[in-house]
């Protein structure tokens, strides 16, 4: 079995994502990244830093596992060519926080100077809230251009790569910069950051269309290295679900009784709990 290495840019994998030629294996956990690990991921890739490659499985005419979308992708699209056996928090992140499908949390550009890092912007986020009586969410002021730009804050998804996200963030800037020099001159640092991330490379490792199903597993339990490691109870989930051949989620959820998640001293577990 040999291993390949290759690069990729950042927009390259939004489009296998969003034609769903790239998804993950559904034995895969979901996502376990909090918004302060996303934000650090955003501010290393402005720094022009690696965070890692990825690694991937390539799919022949049928996929040896049971397979799933990426959180907040299209759930259709194209033939399926590749399993995401690690970088999942990696992409989830990235293609969530630069699409803005958070929906307790929104990301952006801050145009202010980073004590730590000495950058002249960073990437930061807010929680977002609904009250029952509420249309939109909280806080409001985050959804107005205007009261984002007293802050000094442009969302971030307005610097993807991407003609969409040019045109939205020229209407963008009409609203909430009055003056013209200014949104000048705040578009050439919007045009900037915009750059780094449609120029932002992502590598990864891909094993072969030949490789076994077990040697995949395998692979994918050792070489797991996300910031958050795989429980116990996920290497038992990977391995029934490769073995059976079927999601082990969606055979619990058929059962006539009901279980519950049970907290345990490694991780999460089902539990009968009642008729």
């Amino acid at each position: 079995m040999s291993i390949n290495a290759q690069n990729r840019a950042l927009p390259d994998w939004f489009t296998r994502i969003r034609l769903r030629q790239t998804v993950l294996p559904r034995f895969q956990r979901f996502e376990a990244w909090s918004h302060t690990n996303v934000t650090q991921m955003f501010n290393t890739a402005l720094q022009g830093l690696p965070v890692g490659a990825v690694l991937v499985l390539e799919i022949g005419e049928n996929e040896p596992f049971i397979s799933r979308v990426i959180q907040g992708a299209p759930t259709t699209g194209e033939r399926i060519t590749e399993h995401l056996l690690d970088g999942q928090q990696r992409l989830t992140g990235l293609w969530r926080g630069l699409h803005n499908n958070y929906e307790e949390r929104t990301f952006f550009i801050y145009l202010k100077p980073d004590e730590e890092t000495e950058m002249p912007y960073y990437v930061d986020s807010i929680a977002r809230w609904k009250k029952p009586a509420d249309k939109s969410y909280r806080p409001f002021w985050a959804d107005s251009p205007a009261e984002l730009w007293k802050r000094k804050m442009i969302p971030l998804h307005l610097c993807a790569p991407g003609d969409e996200a040019q045109e939205r963030y020229k209407d963008w800037a009409k609203e909430a910069i009055p003056n013209p020099d200014e949104r000048e001159e705040t578009s050439y640092i919007r045009g900037e950051i915009r750059q780094k991330f449609a120029t932002f490379n992502l590598p990864f490792l891909s094993l072969p269309v030949s490789t076994k199903k077990e040697t995949a597993l395998d692979v994918f339990i050792k070489m797991n290295t996300s910031a958050t490691p795989l429980s116990i109870y996920d290497v038992v989930v990977a391995q029934v679900e490769a073995g059976m051949g079927a999601s082990l989620h969606d055979l619990v959820a058929t059962l006539p009784i009901r279980l519950t998640p049970i907290p345990t001293r490694f991780s999460v577990g089902y539990g009968y709990v009642g008729p």
